[in-house]
């Protein structure tokens, strides 16, 4: 299955990306939706899937955590049901992340899937990241707005966070089907069904400073390599023992700064930037060279990328994903590019030529044993 994705991505990148909201009619010519209402239902009854359904009830706000049982209660119209990275779970809608790779891999964050009934919707809000809403079956009343700062946000409900005060549309528009939204981060929108409806948000990630370092930090810490360990500056008296002055301040400050500076934080930036959202379903068996050389002489094997999995090249000439690293050589890295290029589900007999050599053979096993890459039998 291919979605041709109908936009300028040059006049898109240099106009409005991380800059405005757009709104993009016929988006999607012909869109047919990816899961039907009752699949989505039915896969926010499963355990391990994060799944919510937001409720309007005469302005009374109620939020429900999955797995849920049933939906009876929830009555006929005035919900929403909201499943994130629906892409994990249905190869489906992994796809639907194809056209929008003209953006990083790293950045992508899941499609999240909601069902609104007639009225639903989850209020006017900020959202902290940079999404595309896709307009499935049925339509929505969507109202999006300038990038705002400093907004006041309350809860109207412990898990639910809505704008304040009301906010002035530049883009108020019903979507139907093919149709999709661009909101960057920070800028209020809300949409309401008007009818029975899906739609697919394709969100990017966009983790704040603190986040990020976090993360850098403890990817760090797992490294085996030796850290820099503070000490305190040469001085004949640090002063009073509770009083911390600039001078001690800027001490570690530089400490910080210098020690970040001796360590590759580019390394522990890729391993950050490949790591999965989710853990990936892990494998029963090791494969082996010799077992991969066998699959490649069967016409029915096929291999899929997982859905989920980050698979990156650095300009340090290694191959990233999830959170793990691989060198590359010149006989791996014509392998390791097409991998990284991998989205479809493809013959692994195609490959055969990229896997003459054993470096080849066993960073393919490796992928696989890590569950990056899965090897299946192609069903008929």
């Amino acid at each position: 299955m291919s979605l041709q994705l109908n936009l300028d991505i040059q006049s898109f990148l240099s106009e409005a990306w991380q800059r405005q909201p757009r709104l993009i009619r016929g988006a999607f010519t012909h869109f047919n939706d990816l899961v039907e209402p009752e699949i989505l239902a039915g896969l926010a009854l499963e355990e391990g899937v994060d799944s919510r359904v937001i409720q309007n009830d005469n302005g009374t706000w109620q939020v429900s955590h999955g797995p849920f049982e049933s939906y009876d209660e929830f009555g006929e119209d005035g919900w929403t049901l909201l499943v994130q990275s629906v892409n994990e779970w249905i190869p489906e809608v992994q796809q639907l992340i194809a056209p929008f790779r003209f953006l990083p891999d790293w950045r992508i964050d899941d499609v999240m899937i909601s069902f609104a009934t007639e009225n639903g919707g989850v209020g006017p809000h900020l959202d902290q990241y940079d999404v595309f809403i896709i307009q499935g079956g049925g339509t929505r009343h969507w109202q999006v707005g300038e990038r705002v700062n400093n907004a006041t946000e309350f809860c109207p409900h412990p898990d639910l966070k809505q704008l304040k005060d009301s906010f002035e549309p530049i883009i108020d528009a019903v979507l139907e089907p093919g149709d999709m939204l661009y909101i960057p981060a920070g800028c209020p929108h809300n949409g309401v069904a008007l009818e029975p409806s899906l739609n697919y948000s394709v969100g990017f990630r966009a983790p704040n400073t603190a986040e990020l370092a976090a993360a850098v930090a403890d990817s760090l810490s797992q490294l085996e390599v030796p850290l820099p360990r503070y000490r305190d500056a040469e001085a004949k008296s640090y002063g009073q023992p509770f009083a911390v002055s600039t001078a001690q301040l800027n001490h570690v400050r530089e400490f910080l700064l210098s020690s970040l500076a001796q360590t590759d934080l580019s390394h522990a930036m890729l391993l950050v930037m490949s790591q999965s959202k989710r853990p990936l379903p892990q494998v029963e068996g090791l494969l082996q060279a010799e077992e991969l050389a066998q699959m490649l002489e069967e016409t029915a094997m096929l291999i899929v990328r997982t859905p989920g999995a980050r698979i990156l090249i650095g300009p340090n000439n290694m191959l990233y994903a999830n959170g793990e690293a691989w060198p590359l050589t010149d006989n791996t890295q014509a392998f390791a590019e097409a991998i990284a290029e991998l989205w479809d589900d493809q013959p692994l007999a195609t490959l055969a030529p990229l896997l003459q050599h054993q470096e080849s053979m066993v960073l393919c096993c490796d992928l696989v044993n890590a569950s990056v890459l899965d090897i299946v039998v192609q069903q008929d």
